[in-house]
């Protein structure tokens, strides 16, 4: 659901009982868009406890086969019986303890999949309300993460799609990241940049002046006219 304040599609940041845009922090109704605090984890837990239980019935399943076939040979070493009864526990084990652990780990990857893909989309939020620019550390302070997560999302995303975030580098040699809509590039692109010290990036100079150059251009052709 599209935030009614900055028209983003932007996950829910929860404060406590209270929900906000990720993109502009301005208060929304709880339940109204996907929980940027929950996204993912359910599939993660869930993965993780199919592969627990999947590791368990291997070893279970296993070990009791193991100890039902050295049993039956010491108790009775001229028949077949540990063999019939310990290889058919063994097979079964084997399957149900890997179907256990590869669903766990598509489950696990889902979820991730799901965490990341929530993350990327409040990013893009923020980034669209601050002109397109971010950095890893204005990112973490809105949406509560850490900085290392954000910066991990971001410097993959730049990998993926870099016609769509660029990592840029300011004078002072502070990284940030630079975004534009699809199929678009960035009017910003090649300017030069400034990282303030709480993290939010500003244009130079540069920029303001071909901004008041571009006003002063049309209040000349206003008054031609």
């Amino acid at each position: 659901m599209w935030c009614p304040h900055c028209r983003q599609d932007a996950p829910l940041v929860y404060r406590g009982v209270f929900a906000y845009c990720s993109a502009c922090n301005e208060p929304r109704p709880p339940l109204s868009a996907t929980s940027l605090n929950l996204a993912g984890r359910p599939s993660k837990v869930g993965g993780t406890a199919s592969r627990v239980l999947g590791y368990g019935v291997l070893t279970a399943g296993l070990g009791t086969s193991v100890v039902l076939m050295l049993l039956f040979a010491l108790l009775a070493p001229t028949s077949a019986m540990g063999y019939a009864v310990g290889i058919p526990l063994a097979i079964v084990s084997l399957i149900v303890g890997l179907a256990l652990v590869y669903a766990g780990r598509r489950l696990h990857r889902s979820g991730a999949d799901a965490e990341r893909e929530a993350r990327e989309r409040a990013l893009y939020g923020l980034a669209a309300n601050r002109g397109g620019l971010l950095t890893a550390l204005d990112g973490a302070r809105s949406l509560n993460l850490s900085v290392a997560s954000v910066e991990a999302v971001l410097t993959d995303w730049a990998k993926r799609e870099p016609e769509h975030v660029s990592l840029e580098i300011d004078d002072d040699g502070a990284i940030f990241y630079l975004f534009s809509r699809p199929g678009e590039r960035p009017e910003t692109f090649g300017k030069r940049y400034r990282v303030e010290a709480e993290g939010r990036v500003r244009v130079l100079d540069a920029i303001e002046a071909q901004e008041r150059e571009s006003e002063l251009d049309g209040d000349r052709s206003r008054e031609r006219r």
